[in-house]
């Protein structure tokens, strides 16, 4: 019994100095990890991604610039032979902005009233910018509407008195275009006659008065030339040989 004693204390006292001369060895071992550096590829370069230019090459390499359409020939105060659609579509330009059906048309514009024939009154108007389907020519003397198609840019009416207003408007499926300073005007034919014949009475006076000063001229130069003409003859009758006594 003693003897096991003394070997538990022996092995006790041995591993007591181990531990004194390296404390570390009592530790567990330490395992190190292997770290693993993996590069990573950067699908972003330095150079910035070109902008997209205006300029599209053509099969051959050569570049085009864009095409810029110019606006079409379209006068609305003259009647258009071919639409405007139809132009546009076959030499590439483009018409002015115009509203759909489903807006109230815009006022058209009344150019001219004149005196025509039989009594008539021809009314000249522009078209508004507008979807139109058909114009109404209204007077003030409250007959009924003169009707005109869309592509109408005149018309006659008759009734008119002189003074009377007149207005055309436009209409659609929406409604028609309210009357205004541009679309109504009044007809006074007799202001621009009386014009006229101021012109014509102001130019015939002045003609008148050229006329008579130039026979005036006329008449004062034969008078000066005849009395010239008689100084001649009567010394030229005259005998140099006698005397106002007629003596030789």
């Amino acid at each position: 019994m003693q003897n096991f004693t003394l070997l538990l204390l022996t092995l006790l006292v041995d591993f007591l100095l181990a531990a004194s001369v390296n404390p570390l060895a009592s530790l567990p071992p330490v395992t190190k990890t292997r770290i693993r550096y993996i590069g990573v590829t950067d699908d972003y370069d330095d150079e910035a991604t070109p902008k997209p230019n205006s300029k599209v090459p053509d099969q051959t390499g050569a570049t085009t610039t864009h095409f810029t359409p110019q606006e079409c020939e379209y006068d609305p105060c003259v009647v258009p032979k071919v639409p405007c659609s139809v132009i546009a579509a076959e030499t590439k330009c483009y018409c002015p902005g115009i509203t759909g059906p489903d807006e109230l048309p815009a006022a058209p514009e009344i150019k001219e009233l004149k005196q025509g024939a039989s009594g008539l009154v021809e009314v000249h108007w522009c078209a508004p910018l507008s979807t139109v389907s058909y114009y109404k020519v209204i007077t003030e003397e409250g007959h009924e509407p003169q009707v005109f198609n869309n592509s109408s840019r005149s018309g006659s009416v008759q009734g008119v008195k002189f003074g009377s207003r007149v207005c055309v408007v436009a209409g659609n499926s929406v409604g028609f275009s309210t009357e205004s300073e541009i679309s109504c005007a009044l007809f006074e034919p007799h202001k621009s006659n009386h014009v006229l014949q101021m012109s014509g009475a102001i130019a015939g006076g002045i003609g008148l008065l050229l006329l008579a000063l130039a026979l005036a001229l006329v008449l004062l130069w034969r008078r000066r030339r005849g009395r010239k003409n008689g100084s001649m003859d009567g010394e030229g009758l005259r005998n140099p040989s006698y005397t106002t006594n007629e003596t030789l």
